[in-house]
């Protein structure tokens, strides 16, 4: 890997004078004094002795200081500015730091000749430093995101169980009755579960078309064709229903069948406010009548007024006031017939311009962001992107912004914005997609991915670095404990473990194709240059077959795959995140 010169933020090299090792150069700065020549000014003790051509200043180093309109820029910050000394240094950092890493002496080598140690001080001094552009970067945005979710969609219930939702409110029978749900409780203090797929969380069924709640979608279709229109005998109003569900004693229901035909004998029908020969728009009409089945109907946008079809007596499913309209419910595409006020208490979607389930798309509401081409096929592919940047409350962006800050702010110094921000994306994705294949039905959010292929990269440093430290596998030891107790606390609800586990594999294969090296001779620069190139080979064919895994041959139900995302403890600690009518259905997964 090319090892270039000058510093990425045109800094000289000043480096730090490393007591304890003597693996780094230091280079001292030119102290060269310059002599007081006639005619020249001294200073009162500012730093600034003389007046040097085209109105610099010439400090007692010898260095020319410019001067900004009336002002001088003071000698102190001129240092600081170009001061290098805190350059990260290789093979240390913040966790070997941390850790109590150290360096082995120039006198032992480690194994290495005199001309490898003179090699590996010459490679080490022309490493690069950089600025964290990218960490400074990422968080804003995230913190940004947060607080625009926080605005839009409030805080969910906080807790680690369920909470009961309850209360009165008018149902599509025009009866008042007692509610109650539960939904799920966010350990995070931030957000619903239902507000972050909306915002882009890691959803699967909004990234394809998932088989099972399709098939669910279907069964309410199937049972929607054999509804008819429950009139009230009070002419109190009409709703779509079952002949189950409408009252016998207070309501009529018509439904259309071989003894009673519709319009054009019709047997499919009739729906509350709704008959093709009463739409102006889309009309039903040569080539392009409505099909005998009303879950083909489209939404009428323009109809008859119920004043004209009353004043001639036309059908009583037209001239009846309409008082129930679908509404999408929970985040698995479940639609229900109901009032406006059933379906603002249960947090749910209303279609006022819609009279049948049918008609609406309950999975684009669930998934929200860009509408999906094709209403029965989600495509929200990129929520395997956007998810990096959304957290699921107060708490879980803390914990992200710590380590941005401490420990990706140390590896970027490293190796600079571009490539901590490959690593940081690709990782993110990966992980992503592996817990969308495994756990299709959690909305995981946040870039847990990312940080454990941040978290790679400290591995790959110390292989790399070997033979300069002075315990390297007590320092690899340490890694791999704290790596350890991380992978067993992703076993606790709402942490994605899929995520870490398939984000630090793929960091671990890109630190070792884009982080740089130090080669100890010919022969281990060969192998690494070509171990760079097996890493990205193995980085594309396993981000392949995730891909054929998801989309070509998906994988629904693994009840073994959920134990390793989450142990349930209780019978509640690992529960689905959708709202429950049924209390005791809620443990399910």
């Amino acid at each position: 890997m090319e090892q270039r010169r000058s510093g990425g933020n045109g800094k000289p090299h000043y480096h730090p004078t490393l007591n304890q090792h003597e693996w780094y150069r230091p280079s001292t700065a030119a102290t060269a004094t310059s002599s007081t020549t006639p005619g020249s000014h001294s200073s009162g003790g500012d730093g600034l002795d003389s007046m040097g051509p085209g109105g610099a200043m010439a400090s007692s180093s010898g260095r020319l200081e410019a001067r900004v309109g009336r002002s001088r820029i003071w000698k102190r910050i001129l240092d600081h500015c170009f001061d290098n000394s805190d350059r990260r240094q290789y093979g240390m950092g913040l966790t070997g730091r941390l850790f109590g890493r150290s360096f082995r002496s120039m006198r032992t080598r480690g194994g290495l000749h005199r001309q490898d140690v003179s090699q590996v001080k010459h490679q080490l001094d022309e490493m690069e430093d950089y600025r964290p552009y990218f960490t400074w970067w990422v968080s804003c945005v995230q913190v940004a995101v947060f607080l625009l979710s926080i605005l839009c969609y409030g805080i969910a219930p906080y807790g680690v169980s369920v909470k009961q939702q309850s209360g009165q409110v008018l149902m599509a029978s025009l009866s008042i009755q007692t509610v109650a749900y539960w939904e799920p409780e966010n350990f995070w203090w931030g957000p619903r579960a239902a507000d972050l797929i909306h915002l882009g969380a890691k959803f699967a069924p909004c990234m394809r078309k998932d088989e099972k709640i399709f098939r669910d979608i279907e069964e309410q279709r199937r049972s929607e064709r054999e509804t008819g229109c429950c009139i009230r005998n009070d002419d109190s109003g009409c709703v779509q229903s079952s002949r189950r569900e409408c009252s016998t004693r207070l309501s009529v229901w018509k439904k259309w069948s071989e003894l009673a035909k519709g319009p054009n004998g019709r047997l499919s029908g009739s729906v509350c406010g709704q008959d093709p020969d009463y739409c102006k728009e889309p009309a039903s009409v040569p080539p392009h009548e409505w099909p005998d089945d009303i879950t083909r109907w489209p939404i009428c946008r323009k109809r008859t007024s119920i004043q004209a079809v009353r004043k001639f007596h036309a059908a009583e499913h037209m001239a009846c006031e309409v008082i129930g309209h679908p509404c999408c419910i929970g985040i698995h595409g479940e639609c229900r017939i109901s009032t406006r006020e059933y379906c603002n208490f249960v947090r749910g979607y209303f279609h006022e311009e819609a009279t049948l389930c049918s008609q609406v798309s309950c999975m684009n509401n669930v998934c929200g962001m860009v509408p999906f081409h094709s209403p029965d096929h989600p495509d929200q592919f990129y929520r395997l992107w956007t998810s990096l940047f959304i957290h699921a409350g107060v708490f879980h962006l803390a914990i992200t912004l710590f380590l941005q800050f401490f420990f990706m702010r140390d590896l970027e110094k490293l190796a600079g914005p571009v490539r901590i921000g490959m690593i940081y994306i690709i990782s993110g994705i990966a992980g992503n997609l592996a817990s969308a294949i495994f756990v299709p039905y959690r909305a995981e959010v946040g870039p847990s991915g990312s940080q454990f292929g941040l978290l790679a990269c400290l591995f790959v440093e110390v292989i790399n670095c070997w033979p300069l430290i002075r315990h390297p596998w007590s320092a690899l030891g340490r890694l791999v404990g704290m790596t350890g107790v991380l992978f067993l606390i992703g076993l606790l609800p709402w942490v994605d473990n899929y995520a870490h586990i398939f984000g630090f594999i793929f960091g671990f294969l890109l630190s070792y194709a884009l982080l740089p090296f130090v080669s100890f001779g010919p022969y281990d620069r060969r192998r690494k240059v070509l171990l760079i190139w097996v890493c990205l080979l193995a980085v594309l064919v396993m981000l392949s077959a995730l891909i054929i895994l998801f989309y070509v041959t998906p994988i629904y139900e693994c009840k073994i795959c959920e134990y390793l995302n989450c142990i349930p403890l209780t019978s509640e600690l690992c529960g689905e995140q959708n709202i429950n009518f049924n209390r005791k259905h809620h443990s399910l997964i």
